[in-house]
């Protein structure tokens, strides 16, 4: 039975489907994986916001919650250095706060971990187990 994500009976996206998006150290990201966001200024830490997971609901394109009105800049490295986008072996993902500081991301917990009734970040999303056609 698949895993779904919903903030309270808003359906956030269905646990395990790919996305084009990276966290900060080139690791894919698919809709229910964990990760913490911080953000860092002169690439030093300032303050980690907590988990967050990656959501797709309907109609809109996949995001990070709580990053949903920063804008992505991806990067790409090749043998470890940065690149030009035709010629790269990692992309990495950063998002542009508008405040004068970028938010880092870090996979922590893949969607396969995840459990029924788990709940977290800045929406409350709670891990169900293929209740959507009971919640529609």
């Amino acid at each position: 039975m698949k895993k779904e994500l919903y903030s309270g009976n808003c359906f956030m996206g269905t646990c395990g489907e790919p996305t084009d998006l990276f966290d900060s150290f080139g690791k894919q990201l698919s809709i229910g994986d964990l990760v913490v966001i911080y953000n860092v200024e002169h690439n030093r830490e300032i303050s980690a916001e907590g988990l967050e997971y990656i959501v797709h609901p309907d109609g809109e394109e996949p995001f990070i919650m709580g990053l949903k009105n920063c804008k992505k800049e991806t990067h790409y490295c090749h043998d470890g250095e940065e690149s030009s986008e035709g010629l790269y072996d990692r992309k990495e993902d950063t998002y542009d706060s508008g405040r004068g500081f970028m938010w880092i991301v870090r996979k922590v917990k893949g969607y396969e971990k995840t459990v029924d009734g788990e709940i977290w970040g800045s929406g409350n999303v709670t891990v169900r187990s293929g209740r959507r056609a009971a919640h529609p």
